[in-house]
């Protein structure tokens, strides 16, 4: 999915702590935080943060992000539609090109 998403967006940055990630959506220092198949204990500070500046933050379905998450994204009211569906297209992209390397073997 990473490499899918790498060609849709200009860049990609993995700092590896949900916490400063969640925080520089929050600040406006990146535009968007993608975490799947993360732990509570990893993202809810950093979910208040970044909900109380104003941005946007939920599960991999659009509902609002819980405690029961299977993925966080934040980003900007604005901008996080446009991501959910990006991450969508690269979900079965992703996918498609799984089973046809499965198909081949």
């Amino acid at each position: 999915m990473t490499q899918e998403l790498a060609a849709r967006v200009q860049r990609i940055r993995m700092f590896g702590s949900a916490a400063i990630d969640l925080a520089w959506v929050a600040d406006g220092r990146i535009d968007a935080n993608i975490m799947l198949s993360n732990n509570p204990w990893d993202t809810v500070a950093g979910v208040i943060i970044a909900r109380e500046a104003g941005a946007a933050v939920i599960d991999l379905d659009g509902s609002p992000h819980s405690l029961g998450a299977r993925a966080t994204i934040a980003a900007s009211p604005e901008l996080v539609a446009d991501l959910v569906e990006l991450i969508a297209e690269a979900h079965e992209a992703s996918a498609f090109d799984r089973s046809i390397a499965e198909w081949l073997s």
